[in-house]
This record gives C-alpha cells, structure tokens and sequence, in this order.
C-alpha cells in the first residue's frame, strides 16, 4: 500500500511542478486590426480620437470611437487632429480654425475655438487687473502662454502683462497665471529665496526688496518658463539677479554674475493681496546649481542640467533632439516632464536608445558643506548650511531596440511612463521597473496612453493598429477553441466509471485517492470492484469502488484487511483466527 501512495504522491508533484511554472499573471496579447493611423489621442473608458482611415473606401480625416466604432467629424470638413486641451478635450484644426472636440461625446463645439477661450480669458484677466493698483487702467496682456500643453488636465495660462502710468507709457513687467475665468495670481513679488553670503543662507521673501543688504531681482533678459503643473500648484524657473553685497557659492567664490536659478513651485489658490492683485497663498523656492555653484553635491548638479534640458526645449518637447542648458543641440530626444505628489519625473530617451526617468525631489533644509568666509582667509573653515534645492533622487531605464523613437513613449494620466517595442508594451510608474503589461504584433511603434484600459498603438509607416477594448477582443476571435481536459471522474455508456487526474490524464492499473478514500483503477481505466489481487496481496473494493478496511463479510464469509486495505492471513485478530485463505476458522 505504501507503494501505491508514493506512486500517487510523486504524480500529484509532478503535476504541482508543471502548474507552478505557469506564470501567475502573464501579459495579455492585443490583437492587431487594419487601419492606418497618423496620429491619435486616448480617452478614459475606451475612447479615443485617431487621424487616419480604415480602408481605402474611407476619408483620411479625423475620427472619433466611444469603444464601439468609428465616426467621423462631419462637423469639419478638413479636419487634422491637434493637442490634447482641457481634462476630457482635444483640438482639432479645420483649415485655421481650431475646434474643440469633447472626447466624452466626440462632437466638436461650434461655438467656441481654442482662440476664443484664450481671448476669453485675456479679457476677463484684464478687466480684473485694471481695478488694481499694482497694474492700472492702462495694463496690457502682453502674452498668454498655455500651463503644460498638450496634456490632460485643468486649462491655466501664464500671462505677461505690462503696465504703464499712462496711455502709450512703458511701466513695469509682471508674470502670473490666469484660468479661463480670470482668476489669477500675481508670480513676481513673493520671492522664498536662499542664497549663501558667505557665512549663513539669507532668505529673501520678496523680489526688489533688501534683506540683509541683498536686493533679489528677476532678470528682465530670463523670462520665466514654466516647466508643468498638478492639481494645486505651478512650477516655474526663474533666474534671479543679485545686488548690494555679494553673494557666493558654498565653495567660496563669488557668483559670476552675481545671479543664480530657482525652480518655484507656485500654489494656485489666492493668497494675501498686493495693492489690491492677488499673490499665491504659498511660495516655495529651490536652488537649482550646477556643480560650480554646490560642493559635492552630483545629484544637484544633474537635475539642474536636466530641469534647464526642459526648459530650452519646452516649446517642441517631442522634437528629434534637443537643446541642453547651454543651447547646445544634443542627440536625446525629450519625452515629458510630470509632477507625481509634489515630485518631478522627467523622461528621456538617450542616443542609445534607452528610455530613462530621472526622480527629482525638492528637498528642504538640505544640509550642505560651505565655506565660512567671515573666519579663515584660507578658505577650510567648513560650516553646514541649509539649502532648498531639487536633487535628482534615483532613475529607471529601459533598453528598446530597432528604429525606436520617442513616438513609442507615453505619459499616461497618473504620470506612469509607458514604451512599445519589439511586440511588448510596458509601464514604469515613479521611476520603478518596467513591467510587461501587453504583448502585441512587432511591428507597432508608435503609442498613446490615457491608462491601463485606455491605449492605442500603431504602425507610424503600415497599415494595423491595436486598442485595449479592440485588440482584447481581436485576440478571443483568433484563439483556437479549446477543449477542456477531463479532471476527475468520468461516467461511461456502459456504466463504467474512469478517473482523470489533476493534469487531465487517465488513470490506469494504478490507485487514486480522492477525497481521502482509495480507488483502484485497471488496464482500461475502470473503476474496480470486488476483489483485487495486486502482487499477490489482495484488496477488496465495495460497490462504490472505494478500498475495504476492517471485517468483511462476503457471502456470509468473515475476513479483516488492514489499514493499508490488505487481506490478513494465518494469524489472530482480536481473538478470532484466521486461516490460509483469510477467512475466519469457526
């Protein structure tokens, strides 16, 4: 019997070996449809806006799918799909015009374009700045620039404007945000700067203002660019001049120029008023310095190279290459920049083609080594500072292969970076790792990511593309119908039963066990029953085929089998004797 069990209990391994390397959660297969597409823009839910065509039969023009099928933009009748515009809109261009579609209903707006909310919102923020002191009745908007183009989210403009004490008069530049109703905060006065005089940080609250004989100005040559935004606040990079006494490095040497560059993370709500203009209710400031500028400090170095990479590039951030901090053209191709809980994630794809995202935190009361320059003339009088300043604070890559390029990148809504390469999409969410999310035909390149429901991937030079909803579905139609294995028992026509084990396999001459009770099954998978002689032992199994144990009685005949089910002979049991053959002698 203990044979049996150990050939049991060796299948049952075997067969939790097989399972155990099924993956648990393997990536699943988008399958491919016909179409050509040229650009595209996904939705929550499904939806998604692509440029292209189906079939030869179709327009090329713009169409718009809730999930289910396209439909083209009847209301344009030249349509190109444009840049992503508010939280659930796209644009669309119609010769000069451009519309904005809904992507919750695919119709475009015949009342308002893109020009119209801008123009909207540059009145309403001029009505309101002339009831101001700090601009007056003679304030121009000079410019109003979009806050972090072409992504999903709330629609926010930095404006310049310009006053004037009178008509055809030149005042003073201010910089500030505006969203489409007019509500505004006024960026240049609240300053939260550090910088190092060379024997402690000075913090300058407010622009044009002396603290500690230290006049903070912004450099009128820098205008501020504003590099992205999250639900709550701004951020924006700025380059400050200093005047009246000097200010230094924490190596010792004095700025030259006397200037240094700050990142400023800008909240959106109103705060305390400056004659009678709203400033942010909060303002906080971090250094960004290049090695010249911070000792020992690599980490600050690259995120101030990386920041300043955005920032000359921030018009044309999926161009082929792009400018460094120098404006000097690079071979990197600039894939975004995104704020995840009050952390900057900035993504690139190198001249190796390697996709990387660089995690910048901005730190507060960063302890640094300076020089104290009020106690040694000799410059090694060490002192610990506190600095705010964005450090780079770990990064994630991932190698793709062939002609990639950053069309096969994407930032979803959350911030996650997602690739398509060589038949794998994967996703990295806050500089962690890669992980394979779909598998799909090789020959897609190109990808848009609203989020793990919501994508599409196409071939930039063919014919096919895949969505979530579509590709799914295209899978289940070309899978191969499958039919289960048997587990278990199986009842036969004549009556017969046959047991199948975990891994769909007949049993035959061998012993199942199921539910803690043994079976014997024969040379033809039967089930037995009734007498077995197995290698000369024998076992009795009852009518439902499960193995005896304990006294029998067969035909009026006692006999005892074991607890291994096996026939006792020649010998006693409790009193009563048993003879050659098994059977009790009376």
């Amino acid at each position: 019997m203990f044979k049996r069990a150990n050939k049991i209990t060796a299948l049952l391994v075997a067969a939790a070996s097989i399972m155990s390397v099924v993956p648990a959660m393997a990536a699943e297969r988008l399958g491919t449809k016909e179409g050509t597409i040229e650009n595209a823009v996904a939705f929550k839910d499904g939806k998604y806006i692509y440029q292209g065509y189906r079939t030869d039969d179709d327009n090329k023009s713009v169409y718009y799918n809730a999930g289910d099928k396209d439909k083209e933009l009847d209301d344009l009748t030249d349509a190109t799909l444009g840049a992503k515009f508010d939280s659930s809109s796209v644009s669309a261009f119609d010769g000069s015009d451009e519309y904005i579609v809904d992507l919750a209903t695919g119709k475009a707006s015949d009342e308002d374009l893109v020009s119209d909310t801008k123009s909207t919102a540059s009145d309403k923020l001029k009505s309101k700045l002339k009831k101001t002191d700090r601009y007056g009745d003679y304030v121009t908007i000079d410019d109003l620039t979009q806050v972090a183009a072409n992504q999903f989210g709330d629609v926010w403009y930095q404006y310049k404007a310009t006053t004037a004490a009178s008509a055809g008069a030149t005042g003073n530049t201010y910089y500030g945000y505006t969203d489409k109703t007019g509500k505004y905060v006024d960026a240049d006065k609240t300053a939260n700067i550090r910088v190092f005089n060379g024997e402690k940080m000075v913090k300058i609250d407010e622009f044009d203002e002396v603290t500690e004989g230290i006049t903070a100005t912004l450099d009128p040559a820098f205008a501020p660019v504003t590099i992205a935004q999250d639900k709550d606040s701004f951020y924006r990079v700025i380059r400050v001049n200093f005047s009246g006494a000097t200010v230094y490095t924490s190596k010792g040497a004095a700025l030259t120029p006397q200037q240094q560059v700050y990142l400023q993370k800008i909240s959106k709500a109103q705060g305390d008023k400056e004659k009678d203009a709203y400033l942010p209710k909060t303002v906080e400031s971090y250094e960004l310095a290049s090695a010249a500028t911070l000792a020992g400090e690599g980490d600050i170095d690259l995120a101030y190279t990386l920041i300043m990479n955005a920032v000359a590039d921030i018009a044309d951030n999926n161009d082929v290459t792009y400018d460094d901090a120098s404006g000097t053209a690079t071979s990197k191709k600039f894939v975004g920049l995104r704020v995840i809980d009050g952390v900057i994630y900035y993504t690139e794809m190198d001249a190796s083609d390697k996709v990387k995202t660089y995690k910048l935190k901005l730190n507060k009361n960063l302890k640094l080594d300076a020089l104290n320059l009020s106690t040694t003339a000799d410059l090694t009088d060490k002192i610990k500072v506190d600095a705010y300043a964005v450090k780079k604070d770990g990064d994630k890559d991932q190698d793709v292969k062939g002609n990639a390029s950053a069309a096969g990148v994407s930032i979803d809504i959350d911030g996650n970076v997602w690739v398509v390469n060589q038949g794998k999409i994967l996703k990295s969410e806050k500089a962690g790792d890669f992980k394979e999310m779909f598998t799909c035909d090789r020959s897609l390149d190109s990808l848009e990511v609203y989020d793990e429901n919501s994508l599409v991937a196409w071939d930039a030079s063919g014919d096919v593309y895949t969505t979530v909803q579509e590709g799914k579905a295209e899978s289940e139609a070309e899978a191969p119908v499958v039919t289960p294995a048997k587990v278990g028992w199986d009842k036969l026509a004549d009556g017969t039963w046959n047991f199948y084990d975990a891994t769909g396999t007949k049993v035959v001459n061998n012993w199942a066990n199921v539910g803690g009770v043994w079976y014997y099954l024969k040379a033809d998978g039967a089930m037995a029953t009734g007498w077995l002689n197995q290698n000369g032992t024998w076992y009795y199994l009852n009518a439902s085929g499960a193995m005896a144990t304990g006294w029998l009685n067969d035909n009026g005949t006692w006999y005892y089998l074991n607890a291994s089910g096996a026939m006792l002979a020649n010998t006693t049991v409790d009193g009563y004797v048993l003879g050659a053959s098994g059977a009790w002698v009376k």
